[in-house]
């Protein structure tokens, strides 16, 4: 009897420590570490300050210039991802910032340094389109490239350089040899004063009906 009574008591405590440990733990706080969550945005300009804690950038955009904080471990690379010595970074360069938000402060995490363009303030601003125009060649001599089309009572002509290229219609380049009178092709041409200079000649197939047209076609699009 008296074993009986040992083992319920032994029970009983083991039931009241098990209770008080449930308790407890179910009591105790969450775990309270934060996840943050950190994204990388871009912003073009031109730096109006570069200090030892901040580089400053004005773009055309907002008035207000954008003020950034940068690291040790901020890149400083090319266009082409080469690395800048940070040195070279200066006021008047155009980059384009790669920034982390940190609160309310923007840190630089790389900064791409792009080209400069100087531009002579006195050479004559000039403006070139790239037109196209088909025919059937009439002439091609070792100077000028005379081409008749349907549009014009009068044959065109185009003087034409060492870098003028010669294509068949997929694009492929073909020799210059097989350019002769008789054989239909689109002239891509830029207007030099009055002079009309070919810049590249596509050859089509001879077999195949095309409308003459004179169209004005961006460089992006050859």
């Amino acid at each position: 009897m008296k074993n009986k009574i040992r083992n319920l008591s032994t029970l009983a405590f083991l039931g009241v420590m098990l209770f008080t440990a449930k308790t407890t733990f179910a009591q105790m706080p969450a775990d309270s570490t934060t996840t943050t969550s950190t994204s990388t945005t871009t912003y073009a300009g031109t730096i109006s300050q570069f200090s030892p804690d901040t580089i400053v950038v004005r773009t055309t955009t907002s008035a207000d210039p954008v003020s950034y904080s940068y690291t040790k471990t901020t890149a400083y690379v090319d266009e082409n991802g080469n690395p800048v010595s940070s040195e070279t970074v200066k006021s008047g360069l155009p980059v384009t910032v790669y920034y982390a938000q940190d609160g309310d402060k923007m840190v630089a995490t790389k900064v791409v340094v792009r080209k400069t363009t100087v531009v002579d303030p006195t050479a004559p601003m000039t403006q070139t389109t790239t037109t196209t125009s088909a025919g059937t060649i009439s002439q091609f001599s070792p100077d000028a490239i005379v081409v008749k089309t349907t549009t014009s009572a009068d044959p065109i002509s185009y003087s034409y350089t060492k870098t003028t290229t010669y294509v068949d219609e997929n694009g492929n380049p073909v020799s210059m040899q097989t350019v002769k009178s008789g054989l239909p092709v689109t002239v891509y041409y830029d207007q030099d004063g009055t002079k009309m200079v070919a810049t590249k000649v596509m050859v089509r197939n001879p077999t195949t009906t095309t409308t003459t047209e004179q169209t004005t076609v961006h460089p992006a699009n050859q």
